[in-house]
């Protein structure tokens, strides 16, 4: 049986992800406020974006890891269902209520035309209509994730329901039906499938020894070498994000395996990675403004990316964590799982 505590690879990683979508939005405002980035820099940060995908097929991994075991009982649904709430919402709906505050005291704040809805803002409901909040996009997909593992808590089917739901993501755009109706849209896109890879990845640590860690770290790394040389990667980002299932698995076996020392400060911002992906693009978007004057790419990208990492780090410490604890205190809380620690996302 895999352990049941915090995987620090795997918080490592997070860290990984989370640094490449700040690089990626502090690139996009150094290039729009100051001037073009080099094309080495360019297309090394517009590859940011895949840090996304790195997200959810954690996410599909540590929510099987973390709740495969509970027994299939509405009391422990409404557990499932509780903790989950508490650790999409807690952190973000600040950060969404901020960015709503914000438009509608200063409508033109913002170059892009950013068509934003109240109800996709506070609730994180797909519809047409994006939150005020750009990165949200992703947590609406992880709410739908996390509705649809509601399922195996009241059927003894649930691999079934997993298999058909890959089945209808897969037909859809082969038969060439395209939903009209945002959710649908939502529930069908490929991007779920990054989701499935990581439950299978995580139903896989429980029955794989834990010396067939290199393997796996091996064909991850294959596959994701050959996707990079024969693919473009912004049109394949869902076979990158599944390439990346067997990295965890294998990440996942070695830590297993052997103890490995914590590296305090990566841990830091793994446990932060949520937080910094909340509020780095806001505090981006305000920092350019100021580093701007400088002139020069380099140090204006600098600034923006080290002011997005230490504003989610400090969010995390002085909201995310204390508020994350209070909610889970209240009288309708829950203990935290033993499974994963309160940070994981």
């Amino acid at each position: 049986m895999l352990m049941h505590k915090q995987i620090n690879t795997l918080q490592y990683c997070r860290a990984v992800a989370a640094m490449a979508v700040v690089f990626l939005h502090a690139a996009i405002a150094t290039a729009a406020f100051v001037g073009p980035l080099p094309q080495m820099v360019r297309a090394v940060a517009m590859r940011g974006f895949l840090g996304v995908d790195f997200f959810f097929v954690l996410s599909g991994f540590i929510i099987m890891h973390a709740h495969m075991d509970d027994a299939r009982t509405p009391a422990a649904a409404l557990r499932y269902a509780g903790r989950r709430v508490r650790r999409i919402y807690v952190p973000y709906l600040p950060v969404s209520l901020g960015m709503i505050a914000l438009y509608l005291l200063f409508p033109g704040v913002s170059r892009a035309n950013h068509d934003w809805g109240v109800l996709t803002s506070l609730t994180l409901f797909p519809t047409y209509r994006s939150p005020a909040l750009v990165v949200a996009w992703t947590l609406s997909h992880e709410i739908l994730f996390y509705s649809l593992f509601l399922v195996r808590y009241f059927s003894r089917f649930g691999i079934a329901f997993v298999l058909a739901w890959a089945a209808a993501i897969l037909a859809a755009p082969a038969l060439g039906w395209s939903p009209g109706i945002a959710v649908v849209q939502y529930l069908l896109s490929p991007l779920n499938l990054e989701f499935i890879a990581g439950m299978a990845a995580a139903w896989a640590c429980r029955r794989l020894p834990p010396r067939s860690w290199p393997v796996w770290i091996m064909l991850a790394l294959a596959a994701l070498v050959a996707l990079f040389l024969t693919l473009t990667p912004e049109a394949h980002r869902v076979w990158f994000g599944v390439a990346l299932a067997p990295l965890i698995v294998g990440l996942a076996l070695l830590e297993r395996s052997r103890p490995l020392a914590p590296v305090s400060w990566l841990l830091l911002l793994g446990n932060a990675s949520y937080a910094i992906y909340l509020v780095h693009d806001p505090v981006v978007s305000v920092v350019i403004r100021a580093a701007a004057v400088l002139h020069a790419w380099v140090p204006a990208l600098i600034i923006c990316a080290a002011a997005g990492t230490a504003f989610g780090v400090a969010y995390h410490l002085l909201v995310e964590r204390p508020g994350l604890r209070l909610a889970a205190a209240l009288p309708w809380g829950s203990r935290r799982s033993r499974y994963w620690p309160i940070s994981a996302r």
